[in-house]
Parts: C-alpha cells; sequence; structure tokens
C-alpha cells in the first residue's frame, strides 16, 4: 500500500508572544538615557498595541526581503519619527532590532495533532506572521497579522495531503509598531504512519472467543460485543480493549446464550457514560427467538438480562440519556419477518414503547414480505433506523431495498424512506453514522437481481432526503458494508466483507474521500484458515484513529481479532 501524505487543516489560534530578557537587560543598561522616559512610554504602547494587523503589501515585502534571524525596518526611522509612533530607540537614536526566536511543540512530529508555533521576541512586537515554506508554491501564509501570543499559531497535522510527511520549515516574521520587523525559521520534521497501518499488532483471541461482532467506543479504548461456542451453543460476551496496549482490560464477561451472530445481526453494543455499555443479542427461547440486553459494567459481576417479547431479534442498539433503543426484527414465518423498534429503560428494562413496520396490507395482504432492521443512530434528536424490506417491481418482481424510519426520541413516528433502486435492482441498508456537517450514511450493499453484492454508501441531509449515493466496483468480488464511521477530516471509514478469491470472505476496511475519488486508504485482513471473515465492529476517536473488531477463520473455527489504524 503507498505511504500517504498528510492533510494540514489550519485552525487560527493567538494568545500573548514571549517578551525575551534581552530587551531587560536593554531597558536597564539605558535607564539613565535623557530619553528613556519617552522610551519607556512607546515600549508600553508597543505592547498594548495588538490591533494593528499587517496589510498584504507588507506582508508581500516582509516575505520577499526578509531572511531567518534578520532584522529590518519598514522606512528611515529617525528619533523624532519614532518618539511620534511609539518606536524604540537606542543611544545613536536608531531604532532597536527585533530579535526572533521559534518554538515548535511538539517537533518532530510523529502522532496526528496539533502543533504549537510560539514565538519569542526581544522586545514588544504589534503583530506576527507565520508561514510554511513549500518546495512548489514558496511561503504558504498560515496565519496574517496574528496578535503576539503563546502559541502564536496552532495547526493541525493529521492524515493526508498538505504538508506530508519529511522536513519543513516554520518561519515567523516580527513587526514592532515602529515598522521594525525580525525573522527567523524553524525546521520541523513530520514523520507520521501512513493510514491504515497498524497502531499496535492486532489482538487476535484464539480459543474460546470465536468472533467480535460491535465496537463502542468508551473513552481510552473500545468496548467490544461478540461470542464464543461451548458445548451447549453459542455464548454471547462483552470485552473491554485497552487503547494503548490494544490488550483486554480483565477478563470477558459471559451474557448468556445467543442464537444467531454476525455482521449485522449481533451481539451489538452501545457505550453509556464512562463506566458502562449494553449489549444486545438474539437469545433462543422455547423453539423460537427473543432479544436480550445486558448492562455490562467491566470488572464487576455481570447485571441483570432483560428479555424482550418471543419471536423477536436484536441486531443493534442506541443509548440516549436513560432510554435504549433496540433495532431488530418480529419472525412472522419462515423467513420472515416485520421489522421492530423497541424502547427500553435502562435502569429497570421495562419496555417503554414499541414500533413496527411491515408493507401495507394492499401491497403484502399475506405479510409475506420481510422487513428487518440492521442499524440504528441518534441524529439531531431523533432516533433513526435502516434496515432492508422486501418490496415489488412495476414488472411484479420481488427485491430487497433499503429503508430508513425516523423517530421522535418518545418513539413517535416521523418519517419513513424506501429506496427507489435506481443504478442497480436490490440494495440494503446495514449500518449508520451521524455526519459533523448535519445528517448522516447509511452503508450496506447493491446488486442486480441474482448478481453480486457491491459496497453502497447513501449520504442523506439533516432532514432525512437522500442525497447522494456511491457504488464500490467489485465486478468479481461480492462485497458489503457493515459499518461506517466520520474520522475528523471527513473522511469515512467502512468496515465489511470483500470475497477475495470466490471462495474465501476476507474483511475489508478502507476509507474513501467523499462522494468520488478512490479509497484513500485499504486494509484486506485475511485469517489464516479458508472461511468467512468480516470486520462487523467500528469505532473512530476524536483524532481520528479507528478501531474494528470482527471474526476471521483459522483452520475450521472462528477467532475474534481486534485492530487499531492510524487515520
Amino acid at each position: 500500500m503507498p505511504r500517504q501524505s498528510l492533510v494540514v487543516p489550519m485552525l487560527l489560534t493567538s494568545v500573548a508572544a514571549c517578551t525575551s530578557p534581552q530587551y531587560a537587560i536593554y531597558q536597564q543598561q539605558h535607564a539613565d538615557d535623557a530619553g528613556s522616559e519617552t522610551s519607556a512610554s512607546n515600549d508600553t504602547r508597543a505592547e498594548t498595541s495588538s490591533d494593528s494587523p499587517l496589510t498584504s503589501s507588507e506582508t508581500s515585502s516582509t516575505a520577499e526581503t526578509g531572511a531567518a534571524g534578520t532584522t529590518q525596518t519598514d522606512g528611515d526611522a529617525t528619533a523624532a519619527d519614532s518618539a511620534s509612533t511609539g518606536a524604540s530607540t537606542g543611544d545613536d537614536g536608531k531604532a532597536v532590532p527585533v530579535a526572533v526566536e521559534v518554538f515548535l511543540e511538539p517537533s518532530p512530529v510523529t502522532e496526528v495533532g496539533p502543533v504549537q508555533v510560539s514565538v519569542s521576541t526581544s522586545r514588544p512586537v504589534a503583530s506576527i506572521d507565520i508561514f510554511l515554506k513549500d518546495e512548489n508554491k514558496g511561503d504558504v501564509p498560515l496565519v496574517l497579522g496574528a496578535a503576539p501570543g503563546n502559541p502564536v499559531h496552532v495547526f493541525e497535522v493529521t492524515s493526508e495531503d498538505v504538508p506530508g510527511d519529511g522536513m519543513h520549515t516554520i518561519r515567523a516574521v516580527a513587526h514592532a509598531a515602529d515598522g521594525v520587523s525580525g525573522e527567523s525559521s524553524e525546521a520541523l520534521l513530520i514523520d507520521v504512519q501512513p493510514g491504515g497501518s497498524d497502531v499496535w499488532p492486532p489482538y487476535v483471541k484464539a480459543g474460546p472467543i470465536n468472533g467480535f461482532t460491535s465496537a463502542a467506543l468508551r473513552g481510552n479504548g473500545i468496548d467490544v460485543a461478540g461470542y464464543f461456542e461451548t458445548n451447549d451453543g453459542l455464548e454471547a460476551v462483552a470485552v473491554r480493549v485497552d487503547g494503548t496496549t490494544g490488550q483486554p482490560e480483565g477478563g470477558p464477561v459471559l451474557l448468556g446464550p445467543v442464537a444467531v451472530t454476525g455482521g449485522g445481526r449481533g451481539p451489538a453494543i452501545a457505550a453509556a457514560g464512562d463506566d458502562a455499555a449494553f449489549v444486545a443479542w438474539t437469545q433462543p427461547a422455547n423453539g423460537s427467538t427473543r432479544w436480550a440486553v445486558s448492562r455490562v459494567k467491566f470488572g464487576e459481576a455481570k447485571g441483570p438480562v432483560w428479555m424482550g417479547p418471543s419471536k423477536t431479534s436484536a441486531n443493534a442498539i442506541a443509548v440516549v440519556g436513560d432510554t435504549l433503543i433496540v433495532a431488530g426484527a418480529i419472525e412472522i414465518g419462515p423467513n420472515t419477518h416485520d421489522l421492530g423498534v423497541w424502547w427500553v429503560s435502562a435502569e429497570t428494562g421495562d419496555l417503554l414503547d414499541a414500533r413496527e413496520f411491515a408493507a401495507p396490507f394492499s401491497e403484502d395482504p399475506q405479510n409475506w414480505f420481510d422487513e428487518v432492521a440492521r442499524g440504528v443512530a441518534i441524529v439531531d434528536e431523533e432516533v433513526v433506523v435502516v434496515g432492508e424490506r422486501e418490496t415489488m417491481t412495476v414488472d411484479n418482481i420481488l427485491v430487497r431495498r433499503t429503508i430508513v424510519l425516523r423517530h421522535a426520541l418518545d418513539g413517535e413516528p416521523v418519517a419513513e424512506w424506501t429506496s427507489p433502486g435506481g443504478l442497480l435492482d436490490e440494495d440494503a441498508g446495514m449500518g449508520i453514522t451521524t455526519l459533523q456537517g448535519g445528517g448522516f450514511v447509511v452503508i450496506g450493499w447493491g446488486r442486480d437481481k441474482g448478481s453480486i453484492r457491491q459496497v453502497m454508501t447513501r449520504w442523506f441531509s439533516a432532514t432525512g432526503e437522500p442525497i447522494a449515493e456511491r457504488i464500490e466496483p467489485t465486478p468479481s468480488s461480492d462485497a458489503i458494508g457493515l459499518a461506517v464511521g466520520e474520522d475528523r477530516e471527513g473522511k469515512l471509514i467502512i468496515a465489511g466483507t470483500l470475497q477475495q478469491p470466490k471462495t474465501d470472505a476476507n474483511a475489508w476496511i478502507f476509507a474513501i474521500p467523499g462522494l468520488s475519488g478512490p479509497p484513500v486508504w485499504e486494509v484486506v485482513r485475511n485469517g489464516p484458515g479458508q472461511g468467512p471473515d468480516e470486520a462487523a465492529g467500528l469505532a473512530i476517536d476524536a483524532w481520528g484513529y479507528t478501531y474494528v473488531a470482527g471474526s476471521e477463520f483459522d483452520a475450521l473455527q472462528p477467532r475474534a481479532f481486534a485492530l487499531r489504524l492510524y487515520p
């Protein structure tokens, strides 16, 4: 995989520049000069004058004629001029130079994060310009006319594009109120790992834990839900993975028997506050199933298990305040379900509300069509549920289509939307995430009837309207997106599966820049054995680091894995 360069979005931040000890020494040496009273007065004015930003012409002059560690004056400054304009002059009546020193923190840069640019000057200045030297464009302004501060400027080193890894130069030009300016520069080495590479070695659990199916960010690490196989069948499990070491914190928490597992089927986990998480899964019950939910507090004994109605299943869970939102399905017959959403008290497990969705009687009088919820998220004070439903085309062909249901937080229905098809005959929503700029994204799959699936991404506006879609072309490999998240740069990180070759499905994690353009990076994880590997759980922290949890085949049984990737 080629090494990716870095994007540097600039955040303008200013606060007071350092004033070095040289100026204090200079004042002491000239304390008895006849002009000391005027000079002290002018020094005070220069120090407090921070509202005089540099004009564009001054910036151009400075950039073209200044040299590192040098001082210059903008015109001939006489003693009389200095006295009237707030200048500092020496014994000979000439303007006092401005010495400049640049400090970078951290330096070198080895991780994604902010870089502080601080500037020390030998006497008070009115404004400071900061430049980044670019080999192709020359000096690129980071901030012009900034008020003196510590730091004077902060910019973010992220994972893409400019300035990229390597040695760079940060140049600072300080302007005193009397027209004197000085400048200096400092080298900055950026050496950040390329996007998609491992932060720590992948955690792989051989033995009883056979797969992770969901992940939720909480503090410095992730909570993951999954399953393992016992002599009595599959058991749901929750594990805490430390974000620094990549290793579990304490032992797994066993939750109870599980009937179905896998990406889009659970067990599913959602973080709640600083110290707990909730896990929802589908439990076997008297020849059928019902959803189950349990509160997990790692390091403590397992909490009570709350159970839903008979013939129900849970595929996703979200937490809003003291309420849990469980999304799944209600069994109607063999391979036939109605979509179900339940509001559950996070304190007592009481069922507060329930909503069902099925095709109207006029379209499906026997209720034979299948409807299932796969993902749920809280978007702008709404509960948004995504999934799939069967519907009949105008040609009387039964197809699956993405469905999006919006509810108020208290469960009141707001709106529903069904994919009209379009580029591909069928599609389905498997996961959802909110967007920083408003709205949300749904990930899943699309295909022509009877053909292989391809990862499909759909963007929705803040009002819930579909505005764009994207398909990842994998013409010879069946692929599906199971989970999605947005990083700090606005890239979408997608986790799922990619059949490669046709006899073996591999976990697939990749980042896309937006509506168009090839993936920025991708990771294909192929387990050591022939069998289905999938990246089913995804969580992204504030710095854009991506956590992925899933399962992969080793010999004749799956094993759980967790990754942490650079942005």
